[in-house]
Formats: C-alpha cells, sequence, structure tokens
C-alpha cells in the first residue's frame, strides 16, 4: 500500500483523522478489474493491473464500454491515489450501465485516496504594495479561492462580521436607498456587487449607477436584476434587511481577502498570518460540473453504477457574476418574476449530477470546495442511495433530489405528472432514493438559502440518519409548489436525523422545512437542537420544525427540539397534519439520532481535536483519561477528580486555525444534570490560558440529558489550543468534544479594550454625544438604558468588569445591576435593560475595536449595542441591532 498523493494542502481537515475506523468497503467479485492511477499510468496501457494502470477515468470509462453488453459479475474501477485533473466532465450515459443485474463500480484502490478536482492552480505571485500580492490568471474567471487548502473572502465592504441595512426602497424608480456614506465610485462600478439578504433568500445585484440627495445613495441595478427584484413580492424587499458590497479592489482590506480584475487579468490576494506566497498553494476552480451521469432517456437509463470513497472537489459557478443571482428558494434562482408572486426559476448546476439514472449509489465519498451544489439527482433517478457521504465546505446545496420547477413551468404550479403540467413523465419523478448517514457541514458558504439536503417533488424518498450542521438556511427543505392539492410528493421519510447550528444566518424555514400536500410521509425521531435566531436573521419564524403552505396528509411525531427560537411553525396547512409528542427532552430519541454505528467514524474526518493531544486540570482514574473526550467515541469520556472545583480538560490542535463550529457532547450513561450547565469554550494560543477569547459558553441554563451543544464560532482570530472550561465549581464531564475549521477572512487586530475594573466610565455614542444612561436614576430591574446628555449622575457611569476572557458585564454605578438584553431576546431592537446580575450570556459582553471606538456586541445574541433609530435627542432608548457599521452603534469609553 503506498499514500495517497493529493493536491497540497486541499483537505486538511478532511483528512486530519487518517485513523479513523470508517465503514469497510464492500469486496466485490468482478468479472473485470481495471486501475487507474493519475500518476504513473499511461492511456496507452491495458490498465488490466496496477503496474498497467490507465491514467484518466475517461479511458478507464471506455474500456469499461467495451466489455459491460454481456456481463456475469461486477465490472471493479480502482482508482489508486492522487489528484485527477479534469478540463472537461467525465460524461457516464447508458453506454457506462452495469448488466445482467450486475454493477460497474469505480471505487478508491485500497484505503488510497483519489481526488477529482478541475483546480487551477495560480503562480507567479509578485507584490502589489500595501501587503498584498497579485498574479496574472489570463481569462480565468471564478468567484472562490482556496490558499493552502482553506477558502479566502471575496473582498467585500464593510468586512466580515458586519453588514450595512437597506435604508429603502423605490420600486417604481427602481433604486435602492444606502447612506451616502456607503457607496463611492469604486472602479469598475458595473461589476461591484450588492448582497442583499432577503428573508429566506440571498440576491446578487450587480450595480450600475447611483446618485447621492438628502444623505442617501439611490443606487440603480443592472437591467436584469432590476427587472426581477421590483417585480417579485416575495421575499419581502424590506427596510432594515442586511447587505454588503463584493467584488471592488478598493475592499481588499482584510487578511484572507482577494480580488479578481477580470480586465487585468489580475488576481490580488492578502495574505493572513503565516502565508508566505512564493510557497503558498492558491487554487481556484475551472468547471461546473465533474461527473455528469445521464441516461440517454427516461425509457433508457444509466443503471447500475457505482461510486465509492472518491473525493470530488472544486467546482466553479459564476451565474452571479455574469446576470446577478436572486435566489427564488432553496437556490432555484430566479429568471424572471411578476407583481402577482408568478415566479420562474432555474437549478443552479452540481458537481456530480445525475439524470435518467435507476440504481445509482454514492457511498464514503467526499464532496468539498463546489462552487454551487455539491451532489444533484436531478430527474428521472429510482432506486438509488447517497449513503456515509462527508459533504463540507459547500457554496449551495449540499444535495438536491428530485424535481423542483423547469424554467418554463411557473414554481407554484402542482406537479403531478402526466396530467400537470401537461405532457410531464411520471419517471420524471424521482422515487425510491434513500439518502442516509451522511455527514453535512458548511454548506450555503454563498448562497445562504441553501440547504444540506433539498428535495423536491419526491416520492418514497428516505432522509434519515444523517447529521447535519452550519447551514445559514436549513438543514432539511422538503417539498416544493406551495399547493394542498394532490402531486408527485408522497410516501417520504424525513427520520432519524441529527440536526444542530442551522437557520444561523437567514429566517422563515427551520431545521426542517416542508412543503405541499406529501400524504403518507413521516417527520419524526429527529433530533434538533440549537436553532437560534442570529443577527443577519428577520423577524420571521427560526423553528425547529415549519410545515409550510400545502402541507397536509403527514406525521410530524417524537421530535425533540431543543433551544430552538419556535417550535413546531405552521403556516397555511392543508387537511390531515398529524402532530404527536414533539419534545424538547427525550433522551431515546437523541441517542438514536444522526449517524448509525457503522458510519460514527465520519464526524473526525472534519474535526480538528480528534486525537490531537488532550490534557486535563485532573483525572479520575486511567479509564477517564482526557484523550478520551476527542476520540469521537460516545462511550468514553473524560472525568476530572471529584475535588477539582476548577475543571477544565483542552486540547492541543498542533497549529492555529480559524475555527468555524464546536460541538459539546454532554455525559450519555449516567444523568448528571450539574455537568451540563455553567460551562465556556475558550480559545488561545497561549497553552497556560493566561489569555484567550470565549468562543462558546453554557449558562445556568441545564442541556437536556444526553444532548449535544452545537454552535457556530464567531471570533475571526486563529487558535492552536481550545479549552472547556466549568465556571462553577460544580463537577464536569466530558463525553466528546469537537471542533472544526473555518475559511473567511481574519480581523485586522484593533486595540484590545483595558478597563479598571475599580474605576467608573462613561459610555457615549459616537453619533449622538450622548451617554448611556438608566431611565430616571432607578433601581428596578428591568429599567430601559436610554441616552442622555451628560449630568455627572451615578446613573450614567458604569463600573466594566471582566468576566472571563474577552467578557464582561457593565454594571450601572447607582444601581448596582447590570446592561442585559431584556428576556435575553434575540430578536433585532430588543431593549437594553438594567438587571440583576446572574452571569447570564445576555447579560455579557465583548468590545471590539472599530476605528475611534468600540462596537459592544452581545455574547448571547451576537448583536451590537445602538441608540434606537440613529437618534441623536435625549431618552432615546438604546436597544440592539445587527452590527452596522455605523456611528450608533459605535460608542467611546471615557
Amino acid at each position: 500500500m503506498r499514500p495517497a498523493r493529493l493536491i497540497v494542502g486541499l483537505l486538511q481537515t478532511l483528512l486530519v483523522a487518517t485513523a479513523v475506523v470508517l465503514p469497510a468497503q464492500t469486496a466485490h467479485a468482478a468479472d473485470t478489474s481495471f486501475y487507474v492511477d493519475p500518476a504513473n499510468g499511461s492511456d496507452s496501457n491495458s490498465g488490466t493491473s496496477t503496474a498497467a494502470a490507465f491514467k484518466t477515468i475517461a479511458k478507464a470509462r471506455d474500456a469499461v464500454r467495451a466489455v459491460n453488453s454481456a456481463m456475469s459479475g461486477d465490472i471493479v474501477v480502482n482508482l489508486r491515489g492522487g489528484t485527477y485533473p479534469l478540463t472537461s466532465p467525465v460524461d457516464f450515459t447508458t453506454a457506462d450501465s452495469g448488466t445482467n443485474g450486475h454493477n460497474v463500480i469505480y471505487q478508491a484502490y485500497g484505503s488510497e485516496t483519489p481526488v477529482v478536482s478541475s483546480a487551477k492552480t495560480i503562480t507567479g505571485w509578485t507584490s502589489a504594495g500595501n501587503g498584498q500580492y497579485k498574479a496574472s490568471v489570463g481569462s480565468l474567471d471564478f468567484r472562490q479561492l482556496y490558499v493552502n487548502g482553506v477558502r479566502a473572502t471575496r473582498a467585500r465592504y464593510p468586512d466580515v462580521g458586519s453588514n450595512f441595512q437597506l435604508q429603502a426602497s423605490d420600486k417604481t424608480a427602481k433604486v435602492l436607498k444606502v447612506l451616502s456614506s456607503q457607496v463611492a465610485n469604486w472602479n469598475h462600478f458595473d461589476r461591484v456587487e450588492m448582497v442583499l439578504q432577503l428573508q429566506w433568500a440571498e440576491n446578487y445585484l450587480r450595480l450600475k449607477s447611483y446618485t447621492n440627495s438628502g444623505g442617501m445613495a439611490n443606487i440603480s441595478l443592472q437591467d436584469h436584476e432590476a427587472g426581477i427584484l421590483f417585480q417579485r413580492p416575495y421575499p419581502l424587499l424590506s427596510n432594515g434587511s442586511p447587505l454588503h458590497f463584493e467584488n471592488a479592489h478598493e475592499f481588499l482590506t482584510e487578511p484572507g481577502e482577494f480580488y479578481l480584475d477580470r480586465d487585468a487579468q489580475t488576481l490580488y490576494y492578502l495574505p493572513r498570518p503565516g502565508e508566505t506566497m512564493t510557497s503558498a498553494t492558491v487554487q481556484v476552480p475551472t468547471l461546473q460540473t465533474l461527473f455528469n451521469i445521464n441516461g440517454d432517456s427516461l425509457g433508457s437509463p444509466v443503471h447500475n453504477l457505482q461510486f465509492s470513497g472518491i473525493t470530488f472537489t472544486q467546482t466553479n459557478w459564476t451565474e452571479a457574476s455574469d446576470n446577478g443571482l436572486l435566489n427564488g428558494q432553496g437556490g432555484n434562482y430566479n429568471i424572471s418574476a411578476d407583481p402577482t408572486n408568478k415566479q420562474y426559476v432555474n437549478r443552479p448546476p452540481a458537481g456530480v449530477h445525475a439524470a435518467n439514472a435507476d440504481n445509482l449509489s454514492f457511498t464514503g465519498d467526499t464532496f468539498t470546495q463546489m462552487g454551487s451544489t455539491a451532489l444533484d439527482l436531478h430527474h428521472g433517478v429510482h432506486n438509488s442511495a447517497v449513503t456515509g457521504n462527508v459533504v463540507q465546505d459547500i457554496a449551495g446545496n449540499g444535495i438536491m433530489v428530485g424535481k423542483f420547477s423547469d424554467p418554463d413551468v411557473e414554481y407554484h404550479t402542482v406537479y403531478n405528472p402526466p396530467t400537470s403540467p401537461a405532457g410531464e413523465d411520471a419517471r420524471e419523478v424521482v422515487s425510491g432514493v434513500t439518502v442516509t448517514n451522511n455527514l453535512i457541514n458548511r454548506t450555503g458558504q454563498d448562497y445562504y438559502g441553501t440547504a444540506g439536503i433539498n428535495a423536491g417533488f419526491v416520492h418514497g424518498t428516505t432522509i434519515d440518519h444523517n447529521d447535519i450542521s452550519d447551514s445559514p438556511w436549513a438543514a432539511i427543505s422538503l417539498g416544493w409548489g406551495w399547493q394542498s392539492a394532490a402531486n408527485a410528493e408522497g410516501d417520504n421519510s424525513v427520520s432519524y436525523n441529527r440536526i444542530g447550528n442551522v437557520m444561523n444566518q437567514l429566517c422563515d424555514a427551520a431545521a426542517i422545512y416542508h412543503l405541499s400536500n406529501d400524504p403518507g410521509t413521516v417527520i419524526n425521531n429527529n433530533y434538533i437542537h440549537d436553532v437560534v435566531r442570529t443577527p443577519t436573521a428577520c423577524s420571521s419564524a427560526v423553528a425547529g420544525i415549519y410545515l409550510d403552505e400545502g402541507s397536509s396528509n403527514m406525521t410530524v411525531a417524537n421530535n425533540v427540539l431543543s433551544h430552538t427560537d419556535n417550535f413546531i411553525n405552521r403556516n397555511a396547512n392543508g387537511p390531515n397534519v398529524t402532530l404527536s409528542n414533539n419534545t424538547t427532552t427525550g433522551t431515546a430519541v437523541i441517542q438514536a439520532s444522526g449517524l448509525q454505528s457503522a458510519y460514527r467514524g465520519l464526524p473526525a474526518k472534519v474535526n480538528l481535536a480528534y486525537g490531537k493531544s488532550a490534557t486535563a486540570s485532573s483525572v479520575f482514574n486511567s479509564g477517564w483519561a482526557p484523550p478520551k473526550a476527542n476520540d469521537n467515541d460516545p462511550t468514553t469520556g473524560w472525568s476530572p477528580t471529584g475535588s477539582d472545583t476548577s475543571a477544565w480538560w483542552q486540547v492541543d490542535l498542533g497549529s492555529t486555525y480559524r475555527l468555524g463550529q464546536f460541538s459539546f457532547t454532554t455525559r450519555q450513561d449516567i444523568d448528571q444534570p450539574e455537568t451540563r450547565s455553567n460551562f465556556e469554550i475558550r480559545g488561545s494560543n497561549d497553552a497556560g490560558f493566561a489569555d484567550y477569547t470565549v468562543l462558546g459558553r453554557q449558562d445556568s441554563a441545564t442541556l437536556p440529558y444526553t444532548s449535544t451543544l452545537t454552535s457556530k464560532i464567531d471570533a475571526r482570530q486563529k487558535f492552536r489550543y481550545v479549552r472547556v472550561a466549568k465556571t462553577d465549581g460544580s463537577y464536569f464531564y466530558i463525553d466528546d468534544f469537537s471542533v472544526q475549521q473555518a475559511g473567511t477572512a481574519l480581523e485586522n487586530s484593533g486595540t484590545a479594550p483595558s478597563f479598571n475594573p475599580s474605576a467608573n466610565y462613561t459610555i457615549k455614542n459616537v453619533n449622538s454625544g450622548l451617554l448611556a444612561d438608566v431611565y430616571q436614576a432607578a433601581t428596578t430591574d428591568d429599567t430601559a438604558v436610554i441616552q442622555w446628555q451628560a449630568n455627572s449622575g451615578t446613573n450614567q457611569q458604569w463600573n466594566i468588569v471582566r468576566v472571563s476572557g474577552n467578557l464582561y458585564k457593565i454594571v450601572n454605578r447607582n444601581s448596582g445591576k447590570v446592561l442585559d438584553v431584556r428576556n435575553g431576546s434575540h430578536g433585532k431592537g430588543a431593549a437594553a435593560v438594567q438587571y440583576t446580575y446572574n452571569a447570564g450570556n445576555n447579560q455579557l459582553w465583548y468590545f471590539e475595536s472599530a476605528g475611534s471606538g468600540y462596537v459592544i456586541r452581545n455574547f448571547e445574541t451576537k448583536q451590537a449595542l445602538e441608540v434606537s433609530g440613529g437618534s441623536t435627542t435625549n431618552g432615546a432608548a438604546l436597544d440592539q441591532w445587527t452590527p452596522l457599521n455605523q456611528t450608533n452603534q459605535l460608542w467611546t469609553i471615557q
């Protein structure tokens, strides 16, 4: 056996766990075996042994075609480890099928890792000044860039972590209004894009021109986008919607950002700390699709094809650059719309695409760094399986299944072939497909309104036992059409899935979202947790389960929905929807959810902490040693001694990483409530944690028995060490802990705040010049905090006391009570009040340096303290809002 040869730096997080035990690949008895070796093979070889291997997959496919007409056993194509660079998609048609009930199998050879990629490496970097580097890219056009295997950020303004907001819109004049200070005559103005988030969808809008009037910039869009946005009634074009701008050289200000000047055919990049452009591996994708599996017709499908152990990576899609892009829903993007809500959509491409296919399977594959959808079973796919795959770092949907709407069919049309639309063939309906035991993480990285698994009009489809996290929209979306009338949907299952940290950017959906009449379908025994409204979400539902328009004739039962902003949301349902025994706790459901035992090695493949050196404050005995907490084994865990009143456990990741998500799994075998509250997850580059950043925190609220806490990490620095620490002196226990890498730019470090805990400060708003003040010097809980002119009152004086790491409590001198977000609300506009200190997350704040002051953000909600509406008058309320890079959210501490 020899080591796999990979693209340098690629799949850093996916390959950290080389010792993970995964399901054994089935040993296939083959009449014929072929071998492909991208490094040492040759397409002039016979391909019949490792010594005479082909070089390309296309050549092996052609060899299969010569011998598959009368199969008496499987044909196996063994792919040696290494990178298979593609300059055009590999097409599989009916001619590539298995025959006589046997299969054609494309599989990894042994334990090697074949990587199918369209990446092109960019070299020839030279200094461009201001810390930037540049390289010639010729005619290449792309929207993603990967440096040493890590996603970079397309240059944006404001930077990651902040937004502007839509001030107003004029549908008649076809203009969008933002503050004049937020727009300038940027170079290549017509290629700058406004990225506008509306309820459940993102919109990439190319700019055309702008004028200033009365402090507002009136922005005109290019005709294609304007012809849709100002006609379409939904999603709502609402004032206050968050937005940012992308794709101008002027925006290239943070390490990890890039800008492509298409006219000059030049790529610019600002390196992150530790990146050296003379040695960095910089790659861009070139193809939309890697494998295109398409039978000749519905009556002559491709069939009995299997793909196993293959990594598919780096695909491209430039629709938004060429035409703008307005997401109608679920990544299906508008091609037209009218004021009566008649909308027509097209479907995004996929890295691996299948249609007119029977008995197709994908098992143990990896899909990563895709420029749109990862895997799409489009139409006419039957009796096929997607099992045990890793899907991570995807621009759009993870897995799409089934028909939605063809471009010439209005998307509310009932799809029920052969009656509607007229002439449709019933064989187009995807049926008998199973999507099970897949690990899906970090989808929707560019196209936010997309899902981990997005199924349309499907029948007899099983979506069970998947583990899905870190999605800006739904984890699973099932159904299409918004209709209670009979359609092609029915007899589907969405069951035993484990879902956390989803809906973490948008709104008006849920972890599991459903549309239309779906007789016989069940949504049951799912464990859904940590689905909370985030700063960019609108006020519509962010739910555990959402039964939207037309949902009918189905059962929703035995689901555990823990720590969800809304529970089960229903809108315009049809008849016969049965809801029963859906709760916030349930050990049996929690433990039975997610990946089944044969696939529980998959999470270790994306866990930076897996198998790394772990230490702890104390150890009960060798059976509960620190490495038991990051071994990806739910039957083991770490325990300190019973007398340890400052218990902590930490892991050395071995290098510094930008972190995107953590998961903390509580004890599974004994119900110990004291171990499930009052702890923190901390990041540091100091093994002694003399200085650290709090990445996550559980306050006094107790997690359910056997549950998992999963949360997005917003800190935009790199950390080498991660510590989980108890904060109340009680006994502790960690069953398992994981942390995952993120891409995106790093924050340019500002001056860290340093406050004297014995001093009293005033907190002055930069916009109004007025001070944070407790209304009428009241000393009672829940009194509003307002702004008022300076009067030397003690109700305008605040003691800022470090509680932990970067977190502070802000204590009013007059009342002794702390600054608090009322009721811990995640809603934009929730009032700032004073309240008796209870160490709740909504009473803790962190300070981000921003020019002449600080943005003060609440740890629970991640929203910014502001003066409501930018008022400059005495008595105006302080509240929380999406961080907006505006002076009414900027404060000086004096």
